[in-house]
């Protein structure tokens, strides 16, 4: 069982493209603790825990009590818990890091390279970069594959690959890039076609660091490549099954983009999930959708995501154009590196990736 827990919906920064609304909402002890009780209620063997914001290290004693409850009721049971955090990283400490270490809580960093200082602001509107550098060294030190997660704009495309080759230099071996995708972003035909030649340059960086002993992993890339050649094609979501998510008040919603809309709303963790209003949410996202009938890569993109495509145009079978462009951006890059790393004999690619599934 996996739950998405969210401590709190306030955060300390003010990031330019950040689409939630912070209010001062936050989980209460009692709330989290029925959540960990509901994971294990239902006798799986491995279960995991995502902390999540707003920023969820604003409320760091609530996020330890949460792991040292669930670890020691795994402990009991004789089945394993693992944790995920996404942090802004501001907070982040050594003391934060070495508990991480002992609980099995894995953190990433929300980093937009050398676009930090343009999108991820204080409050005041003071820059951040700086004021993360010692905190880049610790988290590195401790989990030297944590992924840094940054965010693409239309005003800052141009500065993409140059970002992630300076995340990498920095350190980061998994770097995750994703767009902003709010139906205002200003995504035009331009920016795109800018957006395809940063894919192509990132391309090219991985294709030339992927042999390192310190290799290059742009997960866009790594996931579209690795699900063709373990012929793993881009399946539904199974909203509402997969990770629930609870809101700071214990309601369950089937996902992140589904928060707060009561329709959606699926239970609570004081009475349990309502197994009717999950199985009718899970049934609705099922049905194909119609723009994509007949397109040649509808099993590799990423429009079997009900929760994306409602959060872009209110509909879980509808596919927002701009995703739709994305996609057919992202996955003839991914083809193309791939057939290169195969070509080449790439060592780390053979090795991981099956070699007869390649044509």
């Amino acid at each position: 069982m996996n739950l998405t827990l969210h401590l709190t919906a306030d955060c300390n920064l003010n990031c330019r493209y950040c689409y939630e609304t912070h209010g001062k909402d936050h989980m209460t002890w009692d709330t989290a603790r029925r959540a960990v009780d509901l994971v294990f209620s239902y006798g799986h063997g491995t279960n995991g825990l995502s902390l999540f914001g707003g920023e969820p290290l604003l409320e760091r004693k609530l996020a330890e009590d949460i792991c040292r409850y669930a670890k020691a009721q795994a402990a009991a049971r004789g089945v394993s818990v693992r944790f995920k955090m996404t942090t802004n990283g501001t907070l982040l400490d050594e003391a934060f890091l070495r508990f991480a270490e002992a609980h099995d809580l894995q953190i990433a960093l929300s980093h937009d390279g050398l676009l930090q200082d343009r999108q991820r602001l204080t409050r005041d509107g003071r820059p951040t970069r700086e004021r993360l550098e010692p905190v880049v060294d610790l988290l590195l030190r401790y989990q030297p594959d944590a992924v840094a997660l940054q965010t693409v704009t239309p005003e800052t495309v141009d500065g993409m690959a140059q970002s992630v080759l300076w995340l990498h230099d920095r350190g980061f071996t998994r770097i995750n890039s994703v767009m902003d995708y709010r139906p205002h972003a200003g995504w035009d035909d331009e920016s795109l076609a800018r957006l395809k030649e940063q894919y192509e340059a990132v391309a090219l960086g991985m294709e030339a660091r992927f042999d390192r002993q310190r290799p290059l992993l742009f997960l866009p890339f790594l996931t579209k490549i690795s699900a063709y050649l373990n012929d793993r094609p881009c399946l539904e979501c199974k909203l509402g099954m997969r990770q629930p998510s609870v809101a700071e008040d214990g309601s369950l919603y089937p996902c992140n983009q589904f928060l707060y809309r009561p329709e959606y709303r699926m239970g609570d963790v004081f009475g349990g999930v309502d197994g009717a209003k999950q199985r009718a949410i899970y049934a609705a996202s099922l049905p194909p959708e119609p723009d994509c009938e007949g397109c040649a890569i509808a099993d590799r993109c990423r429009h079997h995501c009900a929760c994306l495509n409602f959060s872009l145009t209110g509909d879980m079978h509808r596919v927002a154009p701009v995703q739709c462009e994305h996609e057919r951006i992202l996955i003839p890059i991914a083809d193309a590196l791939a057939a290169r790393l195969y070509e080449k004999g790439s060592a780390r690619f053979l090795l991981n990736y099956r070699e007869d599934t390649l044509e």
